[in-house]
C-alpha cells in the first residue's frame, strides 16, 4: 500500500505546509462506543503500512518529507474524548477536537479521536491529517483502510482525459480570477478570531436526487444552488446590512486522484472558481444556473486541464500559482464535495453520517462541505466565530432543500 513516488514535497504542498492546514473527517456511528484501546490497536497496526501516516514535514528550507524511524504510538496518535451528556456535550466536545494542535515532531501530524456520551448507542470518530500529506479523496481512502471492519472500496477514482481548447480557456480564466478578484461581500472579510466551529444537517440523498431529475441536474448541483439561496437569505438578515446580496465567487477543489493514486503522498487536487447566485431566492433558478456552470467544467474536462498544468508546468510556477489559488482573497469560501461508501462499519458500528472538515486559512472565515454516505447527504460548516450566525447555515440549507420538495415546508424555514 506504500507509495512509489519518491518523498519529495510537491510544489503545490509546500503552500499547505506553510499554512498548516488540516484536513479529514467526522464520522457518526450508531452503536456502543468501542474501547479507545480496542481502536488505537486497530488504527495503528493499519497505519503502519501506509506511507503518508509515517513522515514528518521537512525542516524549513527543505522540501522532502522525513520517514519516521520509530513505531508509532497509540496514545498519541489515538485519542478519547467522553462528553457530557448534556444538550450540546457532543457537539462542544468536536469543537474542542478541531482546535487542538496536531501531533509535533517526532511524531506524524495526524490523530483519530473516539468521541462518545457515556452510555449511549453511538458514537464520533474524528480523523485529521496535514493538508500537505492528504487531500480529502485521499484522507477517505486512508481513514477507510485504518477503521473499516472489512475491505471497503472509498471514493470513485478520476479517469484522466485530455480537455477540450475550451476546457483549458476555462481553466485559465478562473485563474486569472484569482489574480484579478471581484468585490465580494464584506461580512465575509471581518478579522478571524482563529477558534472555529463546526454544525451540521442532514438531507436524504433521495430528495436531492428528486430536486437534481426536475432539471436533468446532479445532486452536487443542487447542493451550491441550495448553499446559494441559503447564503442569500443569511446575508439579508445580518444586522447593519442594506444591499442586496450579489454573486458570490466560490473556490470548489475538484480530485484528480486516479486509481494508482489513491494512497499517495501529498495533494492531487485541481480548483475552479464557481459563482453562487446568491441574488436568487428559488432553488429551481439557482439550480439551472449552478447546472450551467458545471456543465461547462464537466463537458470540457476543466479539472483535467488544471490537472495537466500541475504535472507539466515548473514546480516554481505551480507553487506561485497555488499560492495564488488558495489565497483567500479572490474565493472569500471554500466548498467542496465527496462520496462515502453507503454502508461503512468500524468495530460493529454502523455509519450514519459523515462530514469532510478543513481548516480555514488564508483569511477565510467559513468552509463548507457536502459529503454522501449512508444514504444521507450532510452539509458541514467549519466557521469561525468571527462570522455571525453560522451555525445555523447547514439547517437553513436543508430547509431551502426540503421546500422544494415538500409544500409544507415553506422557503427557507423563515417565513
Amino acid at each position: 500500500m506504500s507509495s512509489p513516488l519518491p518523498l519529495v514535497v510537491g510544489p503545490a504542498d509546500r503552500v499547505l505546509l506553510t499554512t498548516g492546514t488540516k484536513c479529514g473527517y467526522i464520522l457518526d456511528f450508531d452503536g456502543p462506543a468501542p474501547r479507545r484501546e480496542r481502536l488505537a490497536e486497530r488504527v495503528i497496526e493499519r497505519a503502519a503500512s501506509i506511507q503518508s501516516l509515517r513522515l514528518l514535514p521537512p525542516p524549513p528550507g527543505q522540501h522532502r518529507w522525513i520517514p519516521q524511524q520509530e513505531a508509532l504510538s497509540g496514545d498519541v496518535h489515538v485519542r478519547e474524548l467522553p462528553c457530557s451528556g448534556e444538550e450540546g456535550g457532543m457537539a462542544r466536545a468536536t469543537d474542542t477536537v478541531l482546535n487542538q494542535a496536531p501531533p509535533e515532531a517526532p511524531h506524524p501530524p495526524w490523530d483519530v479521536w473516539l468521541l462518545h456520551v457515556p452510555d449511549e448507542e453511538s458514537f464520533r470518530v474524528v480523523y485529521r491529517v496535514h493538508h500537505a500529506l492528504q487531500d480529502g479523496a485521499g484522507a477517505a481512502h486512508v481513514l477507510l483502510t485504518l477503521l473499516s471492519d472489512r475491505a471497503t472500496a472509498g471514493p470513485r477514482p478520476h479517469r484522466a482525459a485530455l480537455p477540450t481548447p475550451v476546457g483549458a480557456l476555462l481553466a485559465g480564466r478562473s485563474f486569472l480570477t484569482s489574480l484579478r478578484p471581484r468585490e465580494t461581500w464584506h461580512i465575509l472579510r471581518a478579522t478571524p478570531s482563529h477558534r472555529a466551529r463546526w454544525a451540521h444537517a442532514e438531507v436524504a440523498e433521495s430528495c436531492l436526487r428528486e430536486v437534481a431529475k426536475r432539471h436533468d441536474s446532479t445532486v452536487n448541483d443542487v447542493c451550491l444552488a441550495a448553499l446559494a439561496c441559503t447564503f442569500g437569505h443569511w446575508h439579508r438578515t445580518l444586522p447593519h446590512i442594506r444591499r442586496e446580496p450579489g454573486e458570490l465567487s466560490v473556490l470548489v477543489p475538484m480530485s484528480v486522484r486516479r486509481d494508482r493514486d489513491r494512497f499517495a503522498v501529498g495533494s492531487r487536487v485541481a480548483a475552479h472558481h464557481l459563482d453562487l447566485p446568491c441574488q436568487l431566492p428559488d432553488l429551481d433558478r439557482a439550480v439551472r444556473r449552478i447546472r450551467r456552470q458545471t456543465l461547462a467544467l464537466r463537458t470540457h474536462r476543466v479539472r483535467d486541464a488544471s490537472r495537466l498544468a500541475l504535472e507539466l508546468l515548473p514546480a516554481a510556477l505551480v507553487r506561485r500559482m497555488a499560492g495564488v489559488t488558495l489565497d483567500g482573497t479572490a474565493a472569500p469560501m471554500l466548498t467542496s464535495s465527496i462520496t462515502l461508501p453507503a454502508e461503512f462499519t468500524c468495530l460493529e458500528g454502523q455509519l450514519r453520517a459523515a462530514s469532510l472538515i478543513c481548516d480555514l486559512f488564508g483569511g477565510r472565515l467559513c468552509y463548507v462541505s457536502f459529503t454522501r454516505a449512508a444514504g444521507v447527504v450532510r452539509c458541514g460548516i467549519v466557521a469561525d466565530e468571527a462570522l455571525p450566525g453560522a451555525s445555523t447555515i447547514p439547517s437553513l440549507w436543508r430547509n431551502a432543500v426540503l421546500a422544494s420538495t415538500q409544500p409544507d415546508i415553506l422557503t427557507l424555514g423563515m417565513n
